[in-house]
């Protein structure tokens, strides 16, 4: 027989001593032994008392709180409902911890707002006691939110901002399930000059100047990307997140006329932006950054607009992997609607924190618990996610993996070969 806690272990066999951890089981154990001179019902007795005193003695097992920042109101609510379906379909399969209890998970609407993502961050670690947090969704609420963990000494984990630098900046607590942009970038900008027919030499390029991973990718990380490619930029044209209007813009484009148009906004802007480039006649080719997101709304802003335009993403829709097969059609039933790049960042990255609570042992919120989560995900070489498959994490904190390239055709986005 063996019995067992959490502050230690007997072994009994025919009634014998085989093995002891903690010393007040010892205790316990030297009364079970048959050279102590009491009587068998009063060893009993006393070992039944002994083993009682242990167990009361002993933490029960409680629930694991896991804090999750995402924008459900605001510019950028609709991630934050990708985001939300990915969480509802988990939570119904997976809140189950084994030993640990159940995983609790405290969400707050962070709005898009840096401000709010650091508000809430402190909000979770001082008041909720949370063992570890998930998001926020956006880079820039991301470089806000991150340093408050960091200090705080709790894992922090986004599924999605790519911006380069800022889990780097954030060492040991910050980590990314995502790749960065200037991975992703080089790849689509790469893969895109080289499928076109006629050579993409100059190229006129858009960005948001607002939004914090646009902003960076349009000064910095995509004329990096072109110039390795040797594509020459003839004019970076900025504009602002929330802008509806961007004929003026357009204009100043087609006037250049560039061999290609590339773009770094989220899809709301790059819906409307795209819709104007193709209304004032503009056929060029267009890539457009991972920001994108893979959302649907995209093509519901740009319409027709958007046929043709390639983007790069972790997540593709049509992969013959059967847990992607499930994944979708879950989604799709739960939601209506069809899983975007969002949505698989959020459920891989919850698959993820799951496996390293289980793996690990963690049980509730202490400063050991804390650590066991940070070491998981910075040793994570590998790991199986639903979704993305072998997941490694790399000495940045960052996410290293191959995005996917896809290009809009016939109102979806599809794999370009």
């Amino acid at each position: 027989m063996v019995v067992v806690n959490r502050n230690g272990f007997i072994v009994f066999h025919n009634n014998e001593v085989l093995a002891i951890d903690n010393v007040f089981m010892a205790a316990v154990a030297f009364l079970a032994s048959r050279d102590t001179g009491i009587g068998v019902g009063m060893r009993k007795t006393m070992i039944a008392i002994g083993l009682s005193a242990v167990a009361m003695a002993t933490p029960a097992y409680a629930d694991v709180q896991i804090g999750v920042l995402m924008p459900t109101s605001g510019f950028a609510a609709g991630f934050g409902l990708e985001e939300q379906g990915s969480i509802d379909l988990f939570m119904k399969s997976y809140s189950d911890l084994g030993p640990a209890g159940k995983l609790k998970l405290v969400i707050y609407d962070t709005r898009g707002e840096p401000a709010q993502a650091i508000s809430l961050t402190k909000k979770l670690i001082d008041s909720d006691k949370v063992t570890a947090i998930i998001g926020p969704y956006l880079s820039g609420e991301s470089e806000a939110a991150f340093p408050v963990a960091n200090r705080a000494a709790t894992p922090i984990v986004t599924p999605s901002s790519a911006k380069p630098g800022i889990a780097a900046a954030n060492r040991p607590w910050a980590f990314r399930f995502s790749s960065t942009t200037d991975k992703t970038d080089k790849a689509l900008i790469e893969h895109w000059t080289k499928k076109q027919s006629k050579p993409i030499k100059n190229v006129v390029l858009f960005y948001d100047g607002k939004d914090a991973v646009s902003s960076s990718d349009g000064k910095t990380v995509m004329p990096a990307a072109l110039k390795a490619a040797n594509v020459n930029v003839l004019d970076a044209i900025s504009f602002q997140t929330g802008d509806v209007d961007f004929s003026a813009q357009v204009t100043r484009a087609k006037a250049l006329n560039p061999d290609g148009i590339v773009v770094t906004a989220l899809f709301t802007e790059a819906g409307h932006l795209v819709s104007e480039l193709r209304k004032q006649g503009m056929t060029q080719p267009i890539a457009a950054g991972v920001e994108l997101s893979l959302d649907h709304k995209f093509i519901e802003i740009a319409g027709k607009a958007s046929e043709g335009v390639l983007t790069a993403a972790e997540f593709n829709r049509d992969s013959s992997k059967p847990t992607v097969v499930q994944f979708v059609k879950d989604y799709e039933a739960a939601t209506h609607h069809l899983p975007g790049n969002s949505s698989a960042l959020m459920y891989d990255t919850l698959s993820l924190m799951r496996h390293c609570i289980m793996s690990t042992g963690v049980v509730g919120n202490s400063e050991a618990d804390k650590v066991k989560i940070r070491d998981c995900w910075a040793n994570m070489n590998g790991v199986e996610a639903p979704i993305a498959g072998a997941v490694t994490i790399n000495k940045d904190g960052d996410g290293v993996r191959q995005p996917n390239f896809l290009v809009v055709r016939d109102g979806k986005f599809v794999v370009d070969p």
